[in-house]
């Protein structure tokens, strides 16, 4: 036998007397493809999970929420920290007034009188329970044409030093959307302030907005449509 040179086995011959084939696939690249085809179907299994999962988890929350009932939500908040009664008062183009005295007029609803610390605890068995928030919410329940106008006024000042009032315009059509949103400064009881006027069109639509100041109070004391009501902390 030469050592240079290696030794060349001969093929095996197989039983009908003709040559084996050579193998294609060993058993490394067997293993790999087996192992690469679980990779594959594990991560289709975890996909397909985590989209059942989510899929329940939105049927949840469809089952478990409330849809808000109304076009428009108008919304006025003001620091936790601050003991003041702040009023909102929304105008609709018909005339109609809604504020704390009078919480619904025909489309208009005013859901809750804030008045401050007072009406924000209770006593429980486990104790004393507060909500730490001073906001009021004013609902239109459906789009009537035209201009509505959104007061702030400050019923009842016992923070020392001015009041910044954040006041909101929602549209409730599918997701709560802001829309509209500003500023006020209440510095002393019987202050008040525009926030804002909006106008919708027939189909509901909003299509302007401006600031131009009124006075709701004045106007709600004066006017005939409204009775020549009077009310504390209102103008004399």
């Amino acid at each position: 036998m030469n050592p240079l040179r290696p030794e060349v086995r001969p093929r095996r011959k197989k039983r009908d007397g003709g040559h084996e084939r050579p193998q294609i696939f060993g058993k490394t690249l067997f293993v790999d493809l087996m192992m690469s085809t679980l990779i594959v179907v594990t991560a289709l299994l975890m996909a397909s999970n985590a989209i059942e999962k989510a899929k329940k988890v939105e049927e949840k929350k469809q089952e478990s929420s409330i849809e808000t009932d109304g076009a428009y939500a108008i919304v006025a908040t003001w620091p936790a920290d601050v003991n003041d009664d702040v009023d909102l008062w929304v105008k609709d183009p018909a005339g109609n007034l809604i504020f704390y005295g009078r919480p619904t007029a025909e489309l208009m609803h005013l859901e809750y009188d804030d008045r401050g610390d007072l009406g924000d605890k209770a006593m429980t068995s486990t104790g004393e329970v507060k909500a730490d928030i001073n906001r009021e919410r004013a609902i239109i329940r459906g789009g009537m044409a035209g201009e509505y106008v959104v007061n702030v006024h400050m019923f009842s000042k016992n923070h020392p030093g001015p009041t910044t009032v954040k006041i909101s315009l929602y549209r409730l059509k599918g997701d709560d959307t802001e829309i509209l949103a500003k500023e006020r400064v209440l510095q002393a009881e019987k202050d008040e302030a525009t926030a804002f006027r909006f106008t919708l069109a027939a189909d509901g639509e909003k299509i302007g907005d401006s600031e131009l100041p009124i006075s709701l109070t004045v106007e709600a004391a004066s006017s005939p449509q409204q009775g020549g009501m009077s009310f504390p902390g209102g103008p004399p």
